[in-house]
């Protein structure tokens, strides 16, 4: 099997912990739009197009008031952050000698679920007509002050992410 097949493994862990963040994200979605009474159309499991999932509300985009859309919209990011900062604060914990799989999957988590909704948010919303920043709107609110946040968001996760690396690094020089 050799190098090509851990390259395999971790191509595999990827895969897994990015469907993994998707599924809680969306999932929350869902949740938070049962208690908020708002009802759900479809769960479209992985099928949105882009490989990911999609919580298609019954009420439209143009329908939408009150300032539980926000939950509804905004708290699976929160979630998801929460869950990356988790992963953070115990890496040191995470991370075994002689556990290759158990060390990549923590640190791929780490990358996906600090890094992946704040760069949404903050960048690829831009080009998304719909997108989960517009939410703003439904309460009056410009959408560009969130997606700054999510940038700023996105640059202390970035760098956060980075000095793990580094630690990995030296790790892995050290006896």
């Amino acid at each position: 099997m050799g190098d090509l097949g851990t390259r395999w493994w971790y191509f595999l862990v990827w895969i897994v912990v990015v469907l993994a963040q998707n599924l809680i994200h969306e999932g929350v979605h869902y949740g938070a739009a049962v208690l908020a009474g708002e009802p759900v159309a479809e769960f479209r499991l992985f099928t949105n197009g882009l490989g990911t999932s999609q919580v298609v509300f019954a009420t439209p985009v143009e329908q939408r008031t009150g300032a539980h859309w926000l939950l509804i919209v905004w708290l699976p990011a929160l979630v998801t952050l929460l869950i990356g900062y988790i992963i953070y604060a115990g890496r040191r914990r995470l991370v075994r000698p002689g556990r290759p799989l158990l060390n990549v999957t923590a640190w791929y988590a780490g990358i996906i679920f600090m890094l992946l909704d704040p760069l949404y948010y903050g960048l690829l919303s831009v080009f998304v007509p719909g997108s989960d920043v517009d939410a703003a709107r439904i309460v009056g609110w410009s959408p560009w002050p969130v997606r700054v946040v999510a940038l700023a968001v996105l640059a202390v996760n970035l760098t956060l992410v980075l000095r793990w690396a580094g630690e990995l690094r030296i790790r892995r020089r050290q006896p």
